[in-house]
């Protein structure tokens, strides 16, 4: 008799229970091997000792504050564990409860069913990502932090744009003003001058999708009127002007949490609870999206390392970055050559290709499904060998 740990992966669980031999029917059992957490933020004391007890009747665990049970306490967060298929007999004990469970149950019926969507839609066309793609940085601005003034020059950016093609970019993503930390707001006016001609030149010679990097309304107007298919919003869609354009343009939105704008960002790096603080971010965000008629399907989301975040906040993300797929829309991470990585190497700008590899791989490996990156060929190479992991058998 031998024993062996087997991982919490889904292909591993079936391969383990195929090899048994079990009947067909018991290959369910999958989904008794994989775990599920769910955090329930600010709930009612009353409620929660009804969800801890309908947590042990379903086979799982609730952890809840201390003083729940005697009321002592008015509010507590509560911590429920167990594998997928407890907790569809927990949602189905909590639809006839009162306390607002049953409106709980919908929502964890939401997070156990819904997977994450390997596509999003812009201006009607359905691109996928149901394997990672790269996303190839064209930054041309005068003041970038990494290749500030390097495609200024129109022939300059062309084979910049063409370089990226060959390596096997999947979007271009197009910025006409730095978001470097500190760096000065530029009018709309000159940044839709300097990305006009590389737009027009891109989305007449390449079919990729190209992106274009703003957080000026007017810019973005100008961009999707001009082909542009995503509109990469630093800013999250703080302006209602924003949201008013990205949503008459049918374009895809990649919303990314900030917390102010480049000038000011690092001057606020305090959290209680960064993970939550951005979910929270987010969850309010999509909502304003939608009301204002932006599809769920063209939307995708970007934690914003670099943006208002310290180095060890930006690893916090970086390691619980699958956290965010509880959304369902696709992920994007832009880490390339950003100051974190030169916290923990201590190398310059010019110098951080291996800690970007290596950040991405966690990213690709954490969730992410579109890798923004300066380095195109190595970003392919890293998504290519990530992929090969991820499709890896037992035998």
């Amino acid at each position: 008799m031998r024993l062996y740990k087997l991982s919490a992966d889904r292909s591993r669980l079936f391969e383990a229970l195929s090899d048994i031999g079990v009947d067909r029917h018991a290959l369910r059992m999958v989904e008794k091997g994989l775990p599920l957490n769910i955090l329930v933020k600010d709930i009612k004391s009353p409620a929660a000792n009804i969800l801890k007890q309908e947590a042990l009747a379903s086979g799982m665990d609730a952890a809840v504050k201390r003083g729940v049970v005697s009321c002592s306490v008015e509010y507590s967060d509560a911590l429920i564990m167990g594998s997928r298929n407890s907790f569809l007999r927990l949602v189905k004990r909590l639809k006839i409860q009162p306390f607002g469970l049953k409106e709980l149950a919908s929502d964890i019926e939401k997070i156990t069913a819904s997977g994450k969507r390997d596509y999003f839609v812009a201006c009607g066309r359905k691109i996928s990502v149901a394997e990672p793609i790269v996303m190839g940085i064209l930054n041309v601005t005068p003041d970038s932090f990494s290749d500030g003034g390097m495609y200024t020059d129109c022939l300059e950016a062309e084979k910049r744009v063409r370089r990226m093609a060959d390596e096997g970019a999947g979007i271009i993503d197009i910025g006409g003003m730095s978001s470097r930390p500190g760096a000065c707001h530029v009018p709309a006016e000159e940044e839709i001058k300097r990305i006009a001609g590389i737009l027009r030149h891109t989305v007449s010679e390449y079919d990729i999708p190209v992106s274009v990097d703003t957080c000026n309304h007017e810019t973005a107007l100008a961009a999707a009127r001009g082909g542009a298919l995503i509109i990469n919003d630093i800013s999250g869609l703080s302006s209602d002007d924003m949201v008013r354009v990205c949503a008459g343009s049918g374009a895809a939105v990649c919303i990314m949490h900030m917390r102010g704008m480049p000038e000011t960002m690092q001057k606020d790096t305090g959290y209680e609870d960064i993970i939550s603080e951005i979910k929270d971010f987010f969850s309010e965000r999509i909502e304003k999206a939608v009301k204002a008629g932006i599809m769920e399907e063209s939307i995708i989301l970007d934690v914003g390392f670099g943006f208002g975040k310290s180095a060890e906040q930006n690893y916090t993300l970086l390691k619980y970055l699958s956290e965010f797929d509880v959304f369902g829309m696709p992920l994007l991470t832009g880490i390339s050559r950003k100051s974190m990585i030169g916290a923990v190497t201590g190398r310059d700008t010019s110098e951080r290709l291996a800690g970007t590899v290596a950040a991405g791989a966690a990213a690709l490996l954490a969730g992410t499904d579109i890798l923004r990156v300066h380095d195109v060929a190595q970003g392919v190479d890293t998504v290519k060998v990530i992929n090969a992991v991820m499709k890896a058998e037992a035998r």
